[in-house]
């Protein structure tokens, strides 16, 4: 019993220390999705980096005014993640790629007026213990 108790209390213990970096990441792509299904700018746009990229041609200052026009645009928005991977860069653990598959639609009450589905690289990088989006590219699914 003594045994039992000393293991629930180091497991417990451990479950208090800092979070793995994979469940930082996860935790970076939930607040991402649920920020835009949210219309929450501020909750999307404190993930990005400083030198955020988009593309290789956009930077924050686009992100935010995309964000404001999808978010007028569409009284709802759906994100639809249908296939990711996350691999952290084992020789520079800041480093981590995510590569998915999503439909993005978008509605106005309940009738939906947009959607498309998209082949998206998101490049995140680690500072501080928390994980922004350095680049993000995509290529609309055919």
């Amino acid at each position: 019993m003594r045994i039992l108790l000393l293991l629930l209390i180091s497991l417990s213990l451990g479950a208090c220390g800092p979070s793995s970096p994979d469940a930082r990441l996860n935790q970076a792509l939930e607040q991402l999705q649920e920020g835009i299904e949210s219309r929450d700018r501020e909750q999307v746009t404190e993930l990005l980096h400083p030198q955020f990229s988009a593309q290789d041609q956009y930077d924050n200052a686009w992100a935010e005014r995309t964000l404001r026009l999808m978010f007028l645009q569409n009284q709802r928005i759906g994100v639809l993640v249908s296939s990711q991977t996350t691999t952290i860069d084992p020789a520079y653990p800041e480093r981590a790629e995510t590569t998915a598959r999503v439909t993005l639609a978008g509605a106005e009450r309940f009738l939906p007026n947009s959607a498309g589905q998209y082949d998206i690289r998101l490049f995140w990088l680690d500072e501080d213990g928390h994980w922004l989006l350095r680049d993000i590219d995509w290529q609309r699914v055919r």
